[in-house]
């Protein structure tokens, strides 16, 4: 069985602080276009303040034990040891509820902040993980696509923004103003964010995200990042490429600085739960309340792939997800900044709608989405697919994945989503 904390890693890329300053260093390989790209991540960007967070439940995660079709008897036909008990269930209307440990899900839902996206999936589906994963990344279940949703929207909004970009960072210590496209807050740079003309850091850990200094002599650090910044603010070269590499080498030490500053300064009563997943919603917490400017955050959580023992996982994760969601809605909140982040979640696929034996299910197609937010206009969107009209054994999908998107892009980023997508999805009305 394949291990779901490894999925992503032969089809991802890394881009680490090291290698960031290693190819700076690297003057006779590093061309315009990638100088540019790195640049992007330091100039400051302009515009509207909304921001996308997009959690991925890597493994697969049930759809029919999240949105839970209690009122359906085929669901307890199909499940006679892993059902949720109807008495469980809570209830969004008659027929369908979510699981018991979606209490947070549940209360958003009250709130009109939560919109439940049935039925999702793609033509044709895949229940490899690598290539389900590689095709809701890319948007592209066509062909191997070579860049990302996400990579495609920056490099348009990158675009749009460089006849407009006037304003540079500060070079005063102390007054720089952060600004990254986007961030992934996991180790590897999901494939849905590889982009021709922008470059997106990975961190994973704040504390990292910082200049390297030489191991034996950390007692020198000032001093190294004092040379490195003389060095670069008396190197004096015409050329083009020359003078992108010394502005992105100064800029990104800069940046690199101030983001440790912000993290320290944030101030919350919020406590979040224990665990990787907290603890990343609370690092985006605190760059968006401190203004870093990215248009997307990415975020990566475990152990969706529920062929064993699935009642008992999928309770604690589902759980996990919900209170971490939670702690982070009020953290924007409690800083004023609840309206700016609308958080997309899904999972490279649902599971079958027959519990294998082991206590689990095995990898389907469709499930549901989740966008929750205080732009989104809740509700329950799609139709739940039939249990019994199957396509070997696996649920139609009736929403294509790609609407989801285009509707993000359209109405709330204001992208065309056309130009990153290929071609026009139908919007649905969450937002």
């Amino acid at each position: 069985m394949t291990n779901p904390s490894s999925i992503n890693s032969s089809l991802n890329r890394s881009i680490s602080r090291r290698d960031f300053l290693a190819g700076l260093a690297a003057l006779g390989i590093l061309g315009q276009q990638q100088l540019e790209a790195f640049a992007a991540q330091v100039d400051p960007v302009s515009g509207s303040e909304r921001s996308i967070l997009v959690i991925q439940l890597n493994g697969g995660n049930d759809g029919i034990n999240t949105i839970i079709p209690y009122g359906n008897g085929a669901y307890y036909d199909a499940r006679p040891k892993i059902a949720i008990k109807q008495a469980d269930v809570l209830h969004i209307d008659d027929k369908v509820g979510f699981h018991p440990s979606l209490t947070a899900f549940q209360e958003f839902y009250k709130q009109g902040k939560l919109a439940v996206i049935q039925g999702v999936g793609y033509p044709e589906p895949n229940r490899s993980h690598f290539r389900s994963i590689e095709i809701w990344q890319t948007a592209q279940p066509e062909i191997i696509g070579d860049s990302g949703w996400l990579g495609r929207y920056l490099d348009h909004l990158s675009i749009s923004q460089s006849s407009n970009r006037v304003v540079k960072a500060s070079i005063e210590p102390g007054k720089e103003k952060i600004a990254m496209l986007a961030v992934n807050v996991d180790p590897l740079l999901p494939k849905s964010l590889l982009a021709r003309k922008v470059a997106v850091p990975s961190v994973s850990d704040v504390q990292a995200f910082r200049f390297k200094v030489d191991p034996l002599y950390q007692s020198d650090r000032a001093l190294q990042l004092e040379a490195f910044n003389d060095i670069y603010n008396n190197f004096e070269d015409s050329r083009p490429v020359v003078k992108k590499l010394r502005t992105s080498g100064l800029e990104a030490n800069r940046a690199s600085e101030r983001l440790l500053d912000l993290v320290k300064g944030h101030k919350t009563t919020v406590k979040y739960p224990d665990g990787k997943l907290g603890s990343s919603l609370k690092f985006i917490a605190q760059m968006v309340s401190g203004g870093i400017g990215a248009k997307v955050y990415t975020l990566g959580y475990d152990g969706f792939d529920t062929h064993a023992g699935e009642l008992r996982t999928q309770t604690n994760l589902l759980a996990g997800l919900g209170k971490s969601l939670n702690a982070f809605q009020e953290d924007l909140k409690q800083h004023g900044c609840e309206d700016k982040v609308m958080v997309l979640i899904f999972s490279e696929f649902g599971r079958r709608v027959a519990e294998n034996g082991g206590g689990g299910t095995d990898h389907g197609t469709a499930g549901p989405c989740f966008v929750f937010g205080g732009g989104v206009k809740g509700g329950l969107y799609g139709q739940y697919p039939s249990l019994t009209e199957l396509d070997h054994g696996d649920l139609k999908f009736n929403v294509d994945f790609r609407t989801v998107y285009a509707t993000i892009l359209d109405r709330w980023l204001g992208a065309d989503s056309r130009e990153v997508l290929g071609k026009n999805f139908e919007n649905l009305d969450f937002c």
